[in-house]
Protein backbone atom coordinates (compact mmCIF):
# COMPACT_ATOMS: atom_id res chain seq x y z
CA UNK A 1 0.00 0.00 0.00
CA UNK A 2 1.59 3.34 -0.85
CA UNK A 3 1.91 5.99 1.86
CA UNK A 4 0.04 8.68 2.50
CA UNK A 5 0.47 12.51 4.21
CA UNK A 6 -2.51 13.33 7.12
CA UNK A 7 -2.88 15.00 10.55
CA UNK A 8 -1.26 13.38 13.62
CA UNK A 9 -3.91 11.84 15.36
CA UNK A 10 -4.07 10.87 19.59
CA UNK A 11 -3.64 6.99 18.36
CA UNK A 12 -0.21 7.99 16.33
CA UNK A 13 1.71 8.75 19.74
CA UNK A 14 3.25 5.45 20.29
CA UNK A 15 4.36 5.27 16.74
CA UNK A 16 6.11 8.69 17.12
CA UNK A 17 7.54 7.76 20.32
CA UNK A 18 8.99 4.27 18.24
CA UNK A 19 10.18 6.38 15.22
CA UNK A 20 11.83 9.10 17.54
CA UNK A 21 13.79 6.05 19.10
CA UNK A 22 14.69 4.27 15.40
CA UNK A 23 15.98 7.53 14.92
CA UNK A 24 17.38 9.08 17.51
CA UNK A 25 20.57 8.01 17.03
CA UNK A 26 21.79 10.73 14.55
CA UNK A 27 19.63 9.04 12.36
CA UNK A 28 19.97 5.37 13.38
CA UNK A 29 18.62 2.99 16.20
CA UNK A 30 19.05 4.96 19.67
CA UNK A 31 17.24 1.07 21.34
CA UNK A 32 19.60 0.82 24.78
CA UNK A 33 20.93 3.96 24.53
CA UNK A 34 18.52 5.38 27.37
CA UNK A 35 17.27 4.23 30.62
CA UNK A 36 14.30 3.85 29.15
CA UNK A 37 13.38 3.52 25.38
CA UNK A 38 10.48 6.07 25.29
CA UNK A 39 12.45 9.04 26.91
CA UNK A 40 13.40 10.69 23.34
CA UNK A 41 9.89 10.46 22.00
CA UNK A 42 8.36 12.16 25.53
CA UNK A 43 11.14 14.78 24.43
CA UNK A 44 11.32 15.38 21.05
CA UNK A 45 7.95 13.96 19.28
CA UNK A 46 4.46 13.52 21.74
CA UNK A 47 5.24 16.64 23.32
CA UNK A 48 4.38 18.94 20.05
CA UNK A 49 1.57 16.49 19.16
CA UNK A 50 0.08 16.63 22.31
CA UNK A 51 -0.11 20.51 22.91
CA UNK A 52 -0.96 20.98 19.00
CA UNK A 53 -1.78 18.45 16.82
CA UNK A 54 -2.84 21.36 14.26
CA UNK A 55 1.39 21.29 14.00
CA UNK A 56 1.89 17.80 13.60
CA UNK A 57 2.10 15.43 10.66
CA UNK A 58 2.59 11.98 9.83
CA UNK A 59 3.07 9.68 7.14
CA UNK A 60 1.03 6.61 7.17
CA UNK A 61 1.48 3.36 4.87
CA UNK A 62 -1.59 1.91 5.77
CA UNK A 63 -0.45 0.12 8.79
CA UNK A 64 0.65 3.26 10.62
CA UNK A 65 3.03 6.21 11.33
CA UNK A 66 6.37 5.25 9.61
CA UNK A 67 7.43 9.64 9.98
CA UNK A 68 6.69 12.24 11.63
CA UNK A 69 6.90 16.03 11.45
CA UNK A 70 6.09 18.27 14.80
CA UNK A 71 6.45 22.00 14.84
CA UNK A 72 5.10 24.67 17.28
CA UNK A 73 5.19 28.39 15.53
CA UNK A 74 6.21 29.83 18.82
CA UNK A 75 9.21 28.06 20.50
CA UNK A 76 9.45 30.67 23.36
CA UNK A 77 5.84 29.38 24.45
CA UNK A 78 6.27 26.43 23.69
CA UNK A 79 9.17 25.70 25.67
CA UNK A 80 7.91 27.38 28.68
CA UNK A 81 4.73 24.80 28.37
CA UNK A 82 7.43 21.68 28.07
CA UNK A 83 9.60 23.11 31.04
CA UNK A 84 6.97 24.08 33.44
CA UNK A 85 3.42 21.91 32.46
CA UNK A 86 4.75 18.71 30.50
CA UNK A 87 8.18 17.48 31.92
CA UNK A 88 7.47 17.76 35.49
CA UNK A 89 5.69 15.16 35.74
CA UNK A 90 7.41 12.62 33.63
CA UNK A 91 10.61 13.66 35.44
CA UNK A 92 10.56 11.71 38.42
CA UNK A 93 9.90 8.31 36.43
CA UNK A 94 12.64 8.94 34.10
CA UNK A 95 14.87 9.38 37.17
CA UNK A 96 14.38 6.55 38.93
CA UNK A 97 16.66 4.01 37.84
CA UNK A 98 18.70 6.18 35.59
CA UNK A 99 21.93 5.82 34.15
CA UNK A 100 24.31 8.64 33.58
CA UNK A 101 23.55 9.06 30.16
CA UNK A 102 19.83 9.15 30.87
CA UNK A 103 20.58 11.78 33.65
CA UNK A 104 22.54 13.78 31.52
CA UNK A 105 19.92 14.03 28.98
CA UNK A 106 16.94 14.87 31.43
CA UNK A 107 19.46 17.58 33.19
CA UNK A 108 20.28 19.53 29.83
CA UNK A 109 16.64 19.67 29.55
CA UNK A 110 16.70 22.76 32.09
CA UNK A 111 18.84 24.53 29.15
CA UNK A 112 15.98 24.32 26.62
CA UNK A 113 14.47 27.62 27.47
CA UNK A 114 18.03 29.67 27.06
CA UNK A 115 19.19 27.79 24.15
CA UNK A 116 15.51 28.27 22.57
CA UNK A 117 15.69 32.17 22.71
CA UNK A 118 19.33 32.53 20.85
CA UNK A 119 17.05 31.83 17.53
CA UNK A 120 13.10 32.44 18.44
CA UNK A 121 13.54 35.85 18.30
CA UNK A 122 14.25 36.27 14.19
CA UNK A 123 12.83 32.42 13.92
CA UNK A 124 9.92 31.72 16.14
CA UNK A 125 9.17 28.37 14.62
CA UNK A 126 10.83 24.95 15.14
CA UNK A 127 10.66 21.64 14.13
CA UNK A 128 11.50 17.77 14.82
CA UNK A 129 11.08 15.25 11.83
CA UNK A 130 11.93 12.15 11.60
CA UNK A 131 11.24 9.18 8.91
CA UNK A 132 12.10 5.35 8.86
CA UNK A 133 14.72 4.20 6.78
CA UNK A 134 12.04 2.70 4.07
CA UNK A 135 10.61 6.32 3.59
CA UNK A 136 14.14 7.99 3.21
CA UNK A 137 14.70 9.10 -0.40
CA UNK A 138 11.06 9.10 -1.56
CA UNK A 139 10.42 12.50 -1.10
CA UNK A 140 8.59 12.68 1.99
CA UNK A 141 10.82 15.06 4.35
CA UNK A 142 10.38 17.32 1.47
CA UNK A 143 6.67 17.04 1.24
CA UNK A 144 6.07 17.62 5.52
CA UNK A 145 8.49 20.27 5.68
CA UNK A 146 6.65 22.27 2.45
CA UNK A 147 3.02 21.31 4.27
CA UNK A 148 4.82 23.23 7.47
CA UNK A 149 5.99 25.81 5.50
CA UNK A 150 2.29 26.38 3.79
CA UNK A 151 0.73 26.71 7.11
CA UNK A 152 3.69 29.01 8.65
CA UNK A 153 3.52 31.05 5.82
CA UNK A 154 -0.32 31.45 5.93
CA UNK A 155 -0.45 31.83 9.60
CA UNK A 156 2.34 34.56 8.92
CA UNK A 157 5.11 33.02 10.90
CA UNK A 158 8.48 35.09 10.17
CA UNK A 159 11.12 32.44 10.52
CA UNK A 160 11.74 28.10 11.07
CA UNK A 161 14.52 26.75 12.79
CA UNK A 162 15.94 23.23 13.95
CA UNK A 163 18.94 21.79 15.14
CA UNK A 164 20.52 18.53 13.73
CA UNK A 165 22.97 16.60 15.30
CA UNK A 166 25.89 17.48 13.96
CA UNK A 167 26.70 13.76 13.38
CA UNK A 168 24.29 13.72 11.20
CA UNK A 169 25.53 14.81 7.42
CA UNK A 170 22.58 13.42 5.93
CA UNK A 171 19.93 15.76 7.28
CA UNK A 172 22.21 18.15 7.25
CA UNK A 173 22.35 18.29 3.59
CA UNK A 174 18.75 17.83 3.16
CA UNK A 175 17.82 20.88 4.97
CA UNK A 176 20.74 22.72 2.84
CA UNK A 177 18.85 21.31 -0.19
CA UNK A 178 15.42 22.59 0.86
CA UNK A 179 16.91 26.04 1.40
CA UNK A 180 17.85 26.20 5.13
CA UNK A 181 20.89 28.53 6.45
CA UNK A 182 23.10 27.53 8.24
CA UNK A 183 22.98 29.23 11.99
CA UNK A 184 25.69 29.52 14.97
CA UNK A 185 25.42 27.06 17.25
CA UNK A 186 27.18 25.74 20.20
CA UNK A 187 25.58 22.16 20.68
CA UNK A 188 24.77 21.10 16.99
CA UNK A 189 23.95 21.71 13.86
CA UNK A 190 21.18 24.67 13.75
CA UNK A 191 19.61 25.99 10.45
CA UNK A 192 17.04 28.77 10.21
CA UNK A 193 14.73 30.04 7.41
CA UNK A 194 12.90 33.48 7.07
CA UNK A 195 9.37 32.80 5.62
Amino acid sequence: MSATLRRYEPRDADALTQICLLTGASGHDATGRFSDDRILGDIYAVPYAVRDPHWAWVVDDGDGAKGYLVATPDTTAFEEWFIDSWWPERDAAYRGGADEGTLNLINGLTRRRDDAARFASQYPAHLHINLLDDLRGGGWGRTLIEALLAQLREERVRGLHLVASLDNENAQRFYEKLGFEQLESEGGAAYGMLL
